[in-house]
């Protein structure tokens, strides 16, 4: 990114998709593509790469194929596809690549019945049978520099492509040998008529058959010449033949326009909330973003990028870390993750910057594992420092991830480091605790982290400093769609952001993938017996101004079992075990609730309620077990809570867009991913005991 770049509420990043001229005011809609030709002209940048796609197709359920290089073996060309299902796994009998960066080869995919064929330049290098058929219908796009478009937020894999592209062509049929080696970029008479044909002209990318006429360029891909230049970083073209249904944009949560938003390291400083964060690409760089009220982010420009020796610790990805203020100037300690590394696959490293913004890397500064306290081991783990002034000795300490333990290290003066015995945290069966916090609050210390084994950020709290820390009643912060979560102290005010984990092929049961959206911040507040309580930050509300629905009207609802008693709704077991009632609402909204339930309701908010009652997406309250949930199709998630019935309960619900994030009594966050149903209506059900809900009111911004 170049420059400053303002997100509002309205103007969030978006696709931008731009018709090219081509005398086609939309795409016609076409037969379903069963067999199919991909021939593609390029150049390798680098014979190193592993997975990046140079010319496929893909369909919005992230089913794709596409003419890839290096990703199953390193130096080899394949046939890729969904999760492999039309590529041949075992290529030991093939031949590498050994083309320099400036021949062009000439690569080509046949896909007919249940057999896909592979050309380099004309001639066969494999054949493969499979049993799984794809069919592509009107909705498919065509991908350059890029295996598939999620794969642009794969993170640790290589989606993208280095190198260049001076043709791509589609065939809705199986071409033979013959007239593949036929075909010449270029020419637009040297085979049967292609579905889809891309070539580059005076800094245009051009589609010339008007079947795939909105076009754009991503990131960094550029035309010069007759080629387009694809930097293997977060360059591609991505082609479709009709525009994709506008997608909404959330008032208050920030997205980056390419790659998934991943961890995030937040820092208070002078009025201004700044958010580093790591961006999912094949190279995975620190982005700044930074806001005055949480709500409207600007773009800075890029924080640290991959940029050293190929084989060395800053040559891949730069990994989780964190900021700090000292000696007079602003401090990033972060992760050197190269897996190419012969030293070891992690390494801690050091940058300067006198303004936040401009940052300059330590090429000396260089910390690792010592063998004794911390393995050495070349694939160890050894990362994710965060660093911070300890008040009560005067020294620096940095917490880090390190297999099975949180390690210590401190420093008098952030540039000379001594390794420390890790905390006292039990991380059993918890996997590797990544992505460490670690602060005060009053006499507790509390540390935050993410075991890769949960999926989930975690809060642990202890009276000292080393330990032993020690699980409350709740220690999860929020689902396990909600990770890498970390603080910033805004003047004793402990703000927390991390991610809302995007899902595969946009289902609710897909799987889970790295990174996705900034979550709603999160104020985090001291409770009873070490628990650290979660509740959205008050300027997330601020947005939500237009009530739409309230109780205090007593507006008509469908259903059974619930009758108005004054402003409030009551359900009583006796007059009905399953009370249930439904209300029109809007797709997207805030809701505040709060209901007094007895010990032996069962109580659920059912936000997108479908005609089916198991649908939708349940936040159901069980105060006989101590327990809450939310839960939608393929999935389920919940925990133990606190729930004292001689008291109301609160509900505070963001419904926007693909994600929903509720929080019960300002302390307990319960967050989903909702890709299935888009819209619904407002199901409340009450069973087991009586309940009454005694204000209720849904908002929207009134956009």
């Amino acid at each position: 990114m170049n420059g400053h770049r303002q997100i509002g509420w309205c103007c969030a990043v978006g696709l931008l998709a731009i018709a090219i001229a081509t005398g086609v005011a939309a795409a016609e809609k076409t037969p379903p593509l069963k067999d199919r030709t991909l021939v593609v002209w390029a150049t390798l940048g680098d014979l190193q790469q592993r997975g990046g796609g140079v010319f496929g197709l893909a369909d919005p359920a992230e089913r794709f194929d596409a003419i890839t290089f290096g990703e199953i073996t390193p130096g080899k060309w394949m046939a890729g596809s969904d999760f492999f299902r039309r590529t041949p796994q075992d290529q030991s009998g093939w031949a590498a690549e050994t083309a320099g960066p400036d021949e062009t080869l000439q690569l080509a995919i046949v896909i007919q019945g249940h057999q896909s064929r592979f050309y380099r330049n004309g001639t066969l290098l494999t054949a493969n049978d499979f049993k799984d058929e794809q069919t592509y219908g009107d909705d498919l796009a065509a991908v350059i520099g890029l295996r598939h478009p999620s794969s642009a937020a794969d993170g640790e894999g290589a989606g993208f492509f280095h190198g260049s592209v001076s043709e791509a062509r589609l065939y809705d049929r199986p071409l033979d040998a013959a007239t593949i080696a036929r075909l010449k970029a270029g020419r637009d008479d040297d085979g049967p008529p292609p579905l889809g044909r891309w070539i580059f002209r005076d800094g245009k990318a051009i589609e010339t058959t008007g079947h795939f006429p909105y076009l754009k360029l991503h990131g960094g891909a550029r035309v010069e010449g007759d080629r387009l230049l694809l930097n293997g970083e977060d360059a591609s073209l991505i082609s479709r033949r009709h525009l994709p249904p506008p997608t909404y944009r959330s008032p208050i949560h920030y997205r980056p326009e390419v790659g998934r938003l991943a961890d995030t390291i937040p820092f208070y400083h002078e009025g201004k909330y700044h958010v580093f964060y790591l961006r999912a690409l094949s190279k995975v760089p620190w982005e700044h973003i930074v806001s005055t009220d949480l709500i409207h982010w600007t773009e800075l420009p890029t924080a640290l990028k991959s940029d050293g020796p190929a084989d060395g610790p800053d040559g891949l990805h730069m990994f989780t870390g964190s900021v700090v203020q000292g000696g007079g100037k602003f401090h990033i300690f972060y992760t050197g993750w190269n897996d190419r590394n012969p030293a070891g696959q992690e390494f801690l490293r050091h940058a300067t910057s006198p303004d936040l913004v401009t940052w300059t890397k330590d090429p000396k500064f260089l910390f690792g594992p010592d063998g004794a306290l911390y393995s050495k081991a070349r694939q160890r783990d050894f990362r994710d420092p965060y660093v911070w002034r300890n008040a009560d000795d005067g020294k620096y300490w940095m917490a880090f991830c390190s297999t099975g333990k949180t390690g210590v290290a401190t420093s008098p003066d952030l540039e000379t480091w001594t390794l420390q015995p890790p905390l006292l945290s039990d991380y059993k069966d918890m996997g590797t605790p990544e992505c460490p916090d670690l602060f005060k609050i009053r006499d507790t210390y509390y540390l935050i982290m993410s075991p890769t084994a949960t999926a989930s950020t975690f809060a642990r709290s202890s009276r000292t400093l080393r330990g032993p820390y020690l699980d409350p009643v709740s220690p999860a912060l929020d689902t396990r769609i909600l990770y890498a979560a970390k603080r910033m102290d805004a003047h004793g005010r402990h703000v927390l952001v991390g991610w809302i984990r995007d899902l595969a092929g946009n289902r609710d049961d897909g799987a889970e993938q790295w990174g996705g959206t900034m979550c709603v911040p999160r104020e985090l507040i001291p409770g009873p017996d070490g628990q650290l309580h979660s509740q959205p930050a008050h300027e997330a509300l601020a947005p939500f101004q237009k009530t739409v629905l309230s109780l205090a009207g007593r507006p008509g609802g469908t259903g059974h079992g619930w009758l108005y008693s004054g402003p409030a709704l009551a359900a009583d077991p006796i007059l009905d075990p399953h009370a249930m009632i439904d209300f029109d609402v809007p797709d997207h909204f805030l809701l505040q609730a709060t209901a007094q339930l007895d010990s032996r309701a069962d109580f659920s908010l059912i936000f997108r309620a479908q005609d089916e009652e198991s649908q939708g997406y349940h936040l159901a309250l069980h105060p006989a077990s101590q327990e809450a949930e939310i839960r939608g199709q393929g999935f389920r998630y919940a925990r133990k809570i606190r729930l004292d019935t001689s008291r109301p309960v609160t509900i505070t619900a963001f419904v926007q867009g693909t994600i929903i994030e509720c929080f019960i009594n300002d302390a307990y966050a319960f967050s989903c991913r909702a890709y299935n149903h888009p819209k619904g209506r407002l199901r409340i059900v009450a069973s087991g005991g009586s309940a009454r809900v005694l204000d209720l009111a849904v908002k929207t911004t009134g956009d």
